[in-house]
């Protein structure tokens, strides 16, 4: 042990694997280690450390569960509602939690190297290749996330992913957000374009290379966010699609033009900085990432001004009764806030305004905490009738003119009015969450101060987090001094954690669990801090008992779906179709592409109406489909899903009565492709397995409504080759071989024309099913690949939105919804909501509205700031709007009587209401009608005067 130097070099592993080497010489197996104690405890010492070894080289958290822990953990992040099993073995003692996703059992080792096997190099690889693959940026997120994403990857100072091109040249860089750590980047590139000899002509060629193209975003975020640092100027990150949004055809599309970095007044482009560097793109731009540094010094240093908390501190400046007495009111207001979010509640803007009953003596103003008053849409004179997101979004937004307002006009004449409200915030480090507060005081000497307290909801690196108080504000707008605000933010701060008894204990607790005292998104909360040091005392002490050896079984197995927990014959689709909303009858549709106008399976696109309106929901078994089925979308096709993609279809075996158990239908499908698969030349097969023998050997071959092979089993079953539109699979693959799917009615009488089907969209799935759909996926691939995170993001941001000529492809017409939008309750509707319920916050940083660009012209031109922007701005007239949690409708229940009397006639009513809405109409081929009937009456006419002619 002496010999083995453990400070995590690849060396130490090869000193380590020679000790186990030297052990299998002397025969020393686990059964004799595990007989005292001290053997144990140099178990847990080598496999801890090999755990450890790869959690510091790939730049993650590791964490550390004992057997009792590992089950309640799975117990907690069972996100795909699957029953999971540990086995109780020695193996499973001890679990290494690496990153966000990554679970390791290092005791699992032993074996193979107490047998003298070479196993530790190759698990080290694959294991730090799985942890790469999970952690790469997926760059439809919102641009803060993004830029989260890719400087997780320097977040320990060293670049740790090998995925990155060029990694070997960014090695010497120290990536602590110093402008030292811009000279080496800059070294880096200088050495990298010399060894390459990179021109412009190369350019193109460049960036077709993934990784090349993750080497410019990673040193591109990293100089921007540096730079503003250094600058201490508040910054956010914008995508292409928002500029373009502002600056039309101006702005091109490139990758430098992917992520923009926007200052208060103007924009910049950091991503330019490195291929300037590289291929010398535009001479008038910066080529050096420190010079870029030194440009934004000088051009757009902030008066950001940050107030963290201090304990045991008491305000030393001689402020005015008035002030004081206003920031106490301040934090109060904000213990409030805080309370509700400790609750998980969303945060209400509010405001609170003192009166002159509240005096208790002397000049001061007494706190009431009865004069807080949340404020609600329906406080302002705004019709607010519908219930859409736009609508959601105007109404906070006059609920925050509202506020300010009232600031300004002060009608009740209050001493001190102090409003509250949760908005976004731009800070050095990027955007974040923000609570900004206004504190104004109308009894000289004035006051008008805006504070925002910064916070960050919990996500995959941390759990929430809140910073100091900063203010945007300069002396020249606020009229008082930095120090003069200290010691107001030090009254604010103890009225906070003072706050009235029935929310002192909840937002001490917060405070002490999330508040960190500096502005940097690595510093993790308290909390994490505490767990962190839990799961390391787990293996310095050796505290737990180690399981004993058992056969070897995997680690965890996933129980089989129990398919009867679902009944689809109570499955009312047509109604879930009537009540869904715009965004979700949009989700319903399918994109006919030209390659399927070409093919027969174009009649399932014409019978879609028919289906959602008339058909009914049963369990199909895939028999075969397309290979690219079985694996992940391409980002092209997730992106950009109204495109000219290749038709991708499936044989699917169905029951039309609805009435065949999943396990049947499992076997039978299996019975069938065995069949198939042992008679070599259909010639001496029956004729109705060689039928479909032959069918499977053409590609282009479709059935409808096949008889299942009465040689093989007697059975009603029927087979139908299914065109997949991949947006209606959970994750746009084929995860498991059993999928609801839509039928006609009276699908039983055997007729080709009434055979279409097509699977039912996964928003209308079970939600138990959807999630054991996505955890098949990620057993398979590490990640479960959800579609619904991207349908959300690209609904919410209009990316979904299409122009005319695809709006005539996608199918079926929906007509809009004249009648009031009842939405379904949640007994009825479970899965429908599913894209509003299944994540708490699907997208952290894009959950709230992402703010207006205004117009600009060219590179670092000046962009002017709207009231749309949800910006802590410096003037305090401005009026920010935010976005608050949209509040379902709720459906009053019927009674069980009434019910029970209305259920056929109200069923009747919905089917009618939807024949309203479905519209399939073709304008074009109702004219060629229209043609061919005129047509035909003046041939009748024509033949009608020759037979009298005739005559």
């Amino acid at each position: 042990m002496q010999k083995i130097d453990f400070d995590y070099s690849a060396n130490s592993l090869q000193q380590l694997s020679r000790f186990f080497a030297a052990m299998a010489k002397r025969h020393i197996q686990l059964p004799q280690l595990l007989a005292n104690q001290s053997g144990q405890a140099l178990i847990v010492a080598l496999a801890a450390y090999i755990a450890d070894y790869l959690a510091k080289t790939t730049g993650q958290a590791i964490a550390w569960y004992d057997y009792d822990r590992m089950l309640a953990q799975l117990a907690r992040q069972n996100k795909h509602l699957t029953q999971s099993q540990l086995p109780a073995d020695f193996y499973s003692s001890l679990t290494a939690h690496i990153g966000h996703k990554l679970y390791c059992q290092p005791l699992k080792l032993l074996p193979d190297l107490l047998q003298g096997k070479e196993v530790l190099p190759q698990f080290i690889a694959q294991m730090t290749q799985t942890v790469y693959q999970q952690s790469q940026v997926n760059l439809l997120q919102s641009p803060e996330v993004v830029c989260q994403g890719y400087l997780a990857k320097v977040k320990t100072g060293k670049l740790q992913d090998a995925a990155i091109a060029f990694s070997t040249y960014l090695a010497a860089v120290n990536f602590d957000h110093s402008r030292d750590s811009l000279v080496q980047i800059d070294e880096a590139l200088s050495a990298i374009q010399q060894a390459f000899g990179f021109t412009q002509a190369d350019y193109l060629e460049f960036l077709q290379d993934a990784s090349h193209q993750a080497f410019c975003y990673l040193l591109g975020f990293y100089i921007g966010v540096t730079s503003s640092r250094l600058a201490n100027a508040p910054v956010r990150w914008v995508s292409f699609a928002q500029m373009y949004d502002s600056l039309g055809e101006a702005f091109a599309e490139c990758l430098e033009h992917s992520f923009v970095l926007l200052f208060e007044d103007c924009y910049r482009t950091p991503m330019l900085v490195v291929t300037n560097r590289l291929f010398g793109l535009a001479s008038n731009f910066p080529t050096t990432a420190a010079e870029f540094a030194d440009i934004v010094q000088r051009q757009n240093a902030g008066h950001l001004a940050v107030y963290p908390y201090q304990d045991a501190v008491s305000a030393t400046a001689d402020l005015p009764a008035p002030w004081t007495s206003a920031m106490q009111a301040a934090g109060a207001v904000v213990a409030s806030v805080l309370s509700r979010l400790s609750q998980g509640q969303p945060i209400s803007p509010c405001v609170y305004q003192a009166h002159s009953s509240d005096n208790t003596g002397g000049d001061l103003t007494a706190f009431n905490p009865s004069n807080i008053k949340l404020l609600y849409p329906h406080d302002t004179d705004l019709d607010t009738v519908t219930a859409t997101d736009t609508d959601t979004d105007t109404n906070i937004d006059t609920v925050i003119d509202s506020l300010y307002q009232t600031l300004h006009q002060n009608p009740q004449l209050a001493p001190i009015i102090v409003g509250c409200f949760d908005s976004y915030t731009n800070l050095p480090m990027g955007r974040t969450e923000g609570i900004v507060i206004e504190i104004w005081v109308y009894e000289n000497p004035r006051l008008q101060l805006q504070l925002v307290l910064p916070y960050q909801s919990a996500n995959d690196w941390h759990s929430l987090k809140i910073y100091p108080l900063v203010s945007h504000q300069n002396s020249a707008q606020t009229a008082i001094t930095s120090e003069q605000i200290a010691a107001l933010t030090t009254d604010f701060y103890q009225a906070l954690l003072s706050a009235p008894s029935t929310q002192h204990t909840a937002v001490k607790t917060l405070w002490q669990d999330a508040y960190v005292n500096q502005l940097d998104s690595w510093v993790l909360p308290p909390k994490d801090q505490r767990i962190q040091q839990q799961n390391t005392q787990l293996v310095t002490h050796f505290d737990f008992a180690l399981l004993p050896i058992l056969d070897n079984q995997p680690n965890v197995n996933m129980a089989a779906f129990d398919y009867t927990s679902i009944d689809w014959r109570g499955f009312d689709l047509a109604k879930h179709i009537l009540q869904a909303s715009h965004h979700e009858k949009s989700y319903l549709q399918v994109y006919v592409s030209d390659n399927l106008i070409k093919d027969e399976l174009y009649r399932q696109v014409e019978a879609t109406e028919d289906l959602y309106r008339y058909g009914k929901v049963v369990w199909g078994v895939v028999i075969k489909s397309d290979a690219a089925l079985t694996e992940p979308m391409s980002e092209e096709e997730r992106d950009t899903p109204f495109a000219n993609h290749r038709v991708s279809c499936a044989d699917i075996l169905f029951d039309p009565s609805g009435q065949a158990r999943v396990e049947d239908l499992q076997a039978k499908a299996s019975q069938l492709m065995d069949a198939i698969g042992t008679v070599n030349q259909p010639s001496i097969a029956t004729p109705d397995v060689a039928f479909y023998q032959l069918h499977c050997q053409d590609d282009t071959s479709r059935v409808s409504n096949l008889a299942y092979p009465a040689s093989i089993a007697a059975t009603n079953y029927r087979i139908t080759t299914s065109w997949i539109w991949r947006r209606h699979l959970p994750n746009g693959m084929l995860s498991n071989s059993t999928v609801p799917i839509i039928i006609h009615t009276n699908a039983y009488q055997n007729k080709a024309e009434q055979g279409e089907i097509m699977v039912l969209p996964s928003q209308l799935w079970d939600k138990a099913y959807y999630h054991y759909w996505l955890s098949l996926a990620y057993e398979q691939f590490g990640q479960d690949y959800d579609l619904l995170p991207y349908i959300h993001w690209q609904q919410k941001y209009a990316q979904d939105s299409t122009d005319a000529a695809t709006q005539k492809r996608l199918w079926p017409k929906f007509k809009p919804n004249r009648a009031p939008n009842r939405a379904p309750s949640r007994e009825q509707s479970s899965a429908i909501g599913l894209m509003l319920d299944k994540l708490e916050n699907p997208m952290p940083a894009t959950a709230k509205q992402q703010g207006s660009l205004q117009q600009a012209t060219i590179q670092q031109a000046t962009i002017q700031q709207t009231t749309g922007q949800k910006l802590a701005d410096a003037k305090p007239t401005l009026q920010p709007s935010t976005e608050s949690t949209p509040q379902t409708a709720q459906t009053p229940k019927p009674s069980p009587s009434s019910l029970s009397n209305e259920l056929t006639q109200q069923l009747m009513n919905d089917k009618l209401r939807l024949q309203t809405q479905l519209s399939t109409k073709d304008t074009a081929k109702d004219k060629k009608l229209l043609l061919i009937a005129i047509g035909g009456v003046l041939v009748l006419i024509i033949m009608v005067i020759l037979v009298k002619l005739m005559r």
